[in-house]
């Protein structure tokens, strides 16, 4: 496999990742409900970007992990796989983060 292959899983994965916590990050206050702490926790900017920071990593594994499963149907299938891995373990792993944030 060619190295350009999982550069380009990585990043497909990774873009995944970050839109699909993105839009997580907007409806996780509405449905789990939680009380007015908005003075003692940081701003909800900062808190996304630090998420989205250490998320970074895990979704380039989740893509690279998703372009390196057999190919049943080419390169489409592959790009569609590691956007999937991307986004499942961002989204597992930013939820605990933003869990643990408090926010």
């Amino acid at each position: 496999m060619k190295i350009s292959f999982w550069i380009l899983s990585a990043l497909t994965g990774w873009i995944s990742g970050i839109v699909s916590l993105f839009g997580w990050s907007f409806l996780w206050p509405k449905i789990i409900p939680m009380t007015d702490r908005a003075s003692a926790l940081p701003g909800y900017w900062k808190v996304l970007l630090f998420i989205m920071v250490l998320i970074t990593p895990i979704a380039l594994i989740g893509g690279i992990v998703g372009g390196r499963l057999p190919r049943e149907g080419g390169k489409r299938e592959q790009f569609l796989y590691a956007m999937v891995f991307g986004a499942l373990l961002t989204l597992v792993f930013g939820s605990c983060g933003f869990w643990y944030s408090g926010w």
